[in-house]
């Protein structure tokens, strides 16, 4: 069976409008949740259009870190791993610290310029966004027990999930893998029925999963040693329906599109990192 793992993504710090001299980021607050933001990405073994890319993207998250603020900074945890002594995993937790905590409605690029300096070339935008946030409070009677049976997992050991919710709720995973593709785990073909009784133990795979010889197999890419991933696990109070097989970018946008229709009430989420080296 394909390996699935999934990506979560950190927010930045924010830039100022001295960037072309000193490549700071800076965000401005104007009101009704609009923000100007300044960034700047390096294109350095990317093309201009995927600097941009990452520049917007990050530009989204400064907003969304801003607008949210205390709700961020109490879910936020720093993630990171190092693959070929390069850190790769800055870009996961903002997927987790996202969704829950601010929606980006409204986003223009009203600036953009490439910037030479030390022989390196940036790409330099400022965007208008706006950013709303979910409706409603949060139940801190609403929680999720869960756990993976690994922290740290060798190149293709099987990878098992557990979760109980304190309330009856419906339930879907979600797997962003290394190669920064995102994929629902569950609910699958083969389960198709999410819903979870409160303080029922929801297992994957279960038991008719492994019979039917379904595994999730936990690897790396092939120019890696190590890495790290993330499991992201939602509950809804409500049967609503997610299902998303994309590139992170366009996952992240759908799930802050759908996330956005549900209350803060009715609404869980537990995002749970494990590491996998070489035999």
């Amino acid at each position: 069976m394909k390996k699935y793992c999934l990506m979560i993504f950190l927010t930045y710090a924010i830039a100022s409008s001295c960037l072309a001299n000193d490549f700071k980021d800076e965000i401005q607050s104007l009101s009704d949740g609009w923000y100007i933001v300044t960034v700047s990405e390096l294109i350095e073994n990317i093309t201009p259009e995927e600097a941009r890319n990452k520049a917007i993207f990050k530009a989204c998250n400064m907003a969304i870190e801003e607008f949210a603020g205390i709700e961020v900074t109490g879910r936020t945890s720093f993630l990171q791993a190092e693959s070929n002594n390069e850190i790769t995993m800055d870009h996961f937790s903002k997927l987790t610290n996202q969704t829950s905590c601010g929606i980006i409605l409204e986003k223009e690029i009203i600036e953009e310029e490439n910037i030479t300096k030390d022989n390196h070339i940036y790409k330099i935008l400022t965007l208008k966004i706006k950013v709303g946030k979910q409706p409603g409070e949060d139940d801190t009677y609403f929680t999720l027990d869960a756990s993976l049976n690994k922290d740290y997992y060798q190149d293709g050991d099987q990878l098992f999930l557990e979760v109980v919710p304190s309330k009856d709720c419906y339930i879907t995973v979600l797997n962003i893998m290394s190669d920064e593709n995102v994929a629902t785990l569950f609910p699958n073909e083969f389960r198709k029925d999410n819903f979870v009784n409160a303080n029922e133990k929801f297992n994957l795979p279960n038991g008719n999963d492994i019979k039917l010889g379904i595994k999730f197999i936990v690897g790396l890419l092939p120019e890696k040693e190590e890495d790290s991933e993330i499991i992201k696990i939602i509950a809804t109070k409500e049967p609503f329906r997610f299902s998303v097989n994309s590139d992170y970018k366009t996952a992240l946008e759908s799930l802050q599109n759908w996330i956005g229709n549900i209350p803060r009430s009715e609404i869980e989420e537990v995002d749970l990192q494990y590491f996998i080296i070489s035999k």
